[in-house]
């Protein structure tokens, strides 16, 4: 099967570059072909290297001058000269559906199309665009959920991101030693509530942070000012973190936004046990009491506490075994294998187009007016004026479902110079990716 995971961008280094790697390795070891398609290459080239088959389909000269008119375009231009995908992965944000519905419909309109969103559809924003996708893959059971008010009928597959199990156990250390592995990004990874949180546990105690990203600076000089930085290490990016940690008592991950949250896997997969805020993807992973702890959004003074309570001996870290047990189900193979099953079922006739109408606000599609135009044109010269070549003035989509293979159209147009503007509607039907006249009226 030829599968197209088409996103916008990854710039080559963090979780989303990770799963992807595992995905499409495992779903090539399974016979498949793998397409993976972003706008540019990206910024550490070296992650393109462990993608079989990546390609660049961006029409501007920088990633932030793309437009979501720019990126059907140029799905579209690398459709008109590859071999067709029997299935297309959206990848990571809601509008990528949408990319992705109406660029196959130019060439074969009944391909099933299946976002995979990487975060909650709020964080991205335009989640009713996940209405242009047949069916849905869910990294977490919140997220799902969300995708089911959006969606209504279509289904839903819970399809958690894949880890390598198999790991040597980390020493836990008589002195509380506190993990965080993580991008440096204050507005999801809030790893300021960790700070603060650290500077009233009581006891020896020291915090090792890897990661990397445009807070940098920032928490560094926070942890400046609130007096904590000698028991900090700060690594940076590192390409295999778990390499950098010998021991380790906990792994905290406070933030705001985490989709998944696999560093939490990867912890548990290590005997490491975790805190974790509750938000969306943490959610399934972290029982609480049993392999850690779940604290509420922006609470740092839980964490504290948790961590105080570690060091009194009131609450006892959960055994390492428990913790491996615990995210089993997360084992590479098996997330593959069910994803695989899925995306069987679906090549064969397993899916139901989503033949509902397109809310009128969002069917500003400069693009397939285009190709509708060129389509229908001439039928519509010959219908309409006896093969007279005609001024047409203006197309715009009264109806549209969200397959793109049936719509009613408007047409403006002009016979002769001197006659006036005529206006016409038009039913019409995507036929194979051509767009062809069924009624005029």
């Amino acid at each position: 099967m030829l599968i197209d995971i088409v996103l916008g961008y990854a710039e080559g280094k963090g979780g989303l570059e990770d799963v992807l790697t595992t995905v499409v390795n495992g779903l090539v070891s399974k016979g498949h072909r793998i397409r993976v398609l972003q706008t540019h290459a990206p910024k550490f080239e070296s992650w393109a290297d462990t993608i079989p088959e990546i390609y660049y389909y961006g029409q501007e000269g920088k990633v932030e001058e793309e437009t979501v008119s720019s990126m059907q375009t140029g799905y579209t231009n690398f459709l008109k000269s590859a071999e067709l995908p029997d299935v297309i992965i959206a990848t990571h944000a809601p509008i990528l559906s949408y990319i992705c519905r109406t660029a196959i419909a130019r060439f074969k309109p009944d391909t099933p199309v299946v976002s995979w969103l990487h975060g909650p559809p709020a964080y991205f924003g335009g989640g009713q665009f996940l209405k242009y996708s047949d069916a849905h893959f869910a990294i977490s059971s919140s997220i799902g959920r969300t995708i089911k008010d959006i969606a209504e009928e279509q289904p839903i597959y819970l399809i958690n991101n894949p880890i390598d199990i198999k790991q040597n156990k980390i020493i836990r250390p008589n002195v509380l030693k506190v993990i965080f592995i993580g991008r440096l990004s204050n507005r999801e990874k809030r790893l300021d509530l960790l700070l603060r949180a650290l500077v009233n546990v009581q006891g020896e105690w020291s915090l090792t942070c890897i990661g990397d990203g445009p807070d940098k600076n920032m928490l560094y000089n926070l942890a400046d000012e609130l007096h904590i930085n000698k028991k900090i290490t700060w690594l940076g990016w590192k390409e295999s973190p778990w390499d950098e940690i010998d021991e380790a008592s906990v792994l905290v991950l406070p933030s705001d936004v985490e989709g998944f949250g696999l560093v939490l896997v990867e912890a548990l997969s290590r005997g490491v046990a975790v805190i974790s805020t509750d938000c969306d993807g943490p959610m399934d992973i972290v029982k609480d009491g049993i392999n850690g702890w779940i604290v509420p959004k922006g609470d740092f003074n839980k964490i504290k506490d948790i961590l105080n309570a570690i060091q009194s001996g009131i609450i006892k870290l959960p055994d390492e075994q428990q913790c491996v047990n615990s995210v089993l189900e997360y084992e590479a193979e098996r997330v593959l294998d069910k994803m695989n099953d899925i995306l069987n079922e679906l090549k064969t006739d397993g899916f139901i187009l989503n033949e509902k109408v397109v809310n009128e606000s969002q069917i500003d599609d400069i693009i397939t007016c285009n190709f509708i135009t060129d389509d229908i044109y001439p039928e519509l010269v010959e219908k309409l004026s006896g093969e007279r070549a005609f001024k047409l003035y203006d197309m715009k989509i009264d109806v549209i479902n969200y397959s793109y293979t049936r719509a009613i159209v408007r047409f403006s147009y002009q016979k002769d110079s001197h006659d006036s503007i005529e206006e016409v509607r038009v039913k019409i039907v995507n036929e194979n990716g051509t767009w062809q006249v069924k009624r005029i009226f």
